[in-house]
């Protein structure tokens, strides 16, 4: 799992960053440039935001950002006002107002991830970890086979578009990448992950549409 902490009081940023490392690969920053430039750089599980930082609002920010965004997103400010948190909640999974203990922090994110491990007819994928199995053996994915599976894992039996997978696993920078290259990631997964890859059984094809994960074993 990966976390992005923006925050920007220093001591708190650390003590986040700290805490959640013993879990989750963390990245903190004290800005919203800094955070923009870390979500154009890498897909995160989950990022926690606090509003008020020196060179803008977390909210705009979070508007701006959170269509193009697959990650979870927990709002951690002293902002309790009615009006803001209901914004908040509308653009954010959670809203936590601080101060606030970091074990009721961790039982709030844990309400929010998916289990660290999950199996779909016969792979299993440790978010932890960042491993994958099938059938008990381990599976070696490139970094993109693993964020494509990882994004699917996360969201089982839905739909997703040939645009929305190359947006959360290739193209979050908006650079140019081919069309068969979200193509050639499926049918790679396929021969891995799939007893006959020709007839697969994990990763569906919808015609005209995208793809979806079988979360029906």
């Amino acid at each position: 799992m990966d976390y992005l902490i923006i925050e920007d009081e220093p001591t708190l940023r650390q003590t986040l960053a700290t805490y959640f490392a013993r879990n989750a690969a963390v990245t903190a920053v004290g800005s919203l440039a800094a955070a923009t430039q870390a979500v154009q750089q890498q897909n995160y599980t989950l990022i926690i935001l606090d509003l008020t930082l020196p060179d803008g609002d977390g909210l705009a920010w979070l508007q701006e950002w959170q269509p193009l965004l697959s990650s979870k997103i927990l709002v951690l400010t002293a902002n309790d006002s009615e009006r803001t948190t209901l914004q908040g909640l509308a653009l954010a999974d959670d809203y936590v107002v601080k101060p606030v203990s970091l074990r009721i922090l961790q039982a709030r994110i844990a309400k929010l991830l998916p289990p660290a491990t999950v199996t779909y007819h016969g792979v299993t994928l440790d978010s932890t970890a960042r491993t994958v199995t099938y059938a008990g053996q381990p599976v070696s994915l490139s970094a993109n086979e693993y964020r494509l599976l990882a994004y699917l894992f996360a969201h089982p039996n839905a739909i997703l578009t040939r645009e929305q997978l190359l947006a959360a696993v290739w193209d979050i920078q908006d650079a140019f990448v081919e069309d068969n290259t979200l193509t050639v990631a499926i049918k790679r997964l396929r021969q891995k992950l799939e007893a006959v890859p020709s007839q697969p059984q994990l990763i569906k094809t919808v015609r005209g549409m995208g793809y979806f994960l079988n979360g029906e074993d």
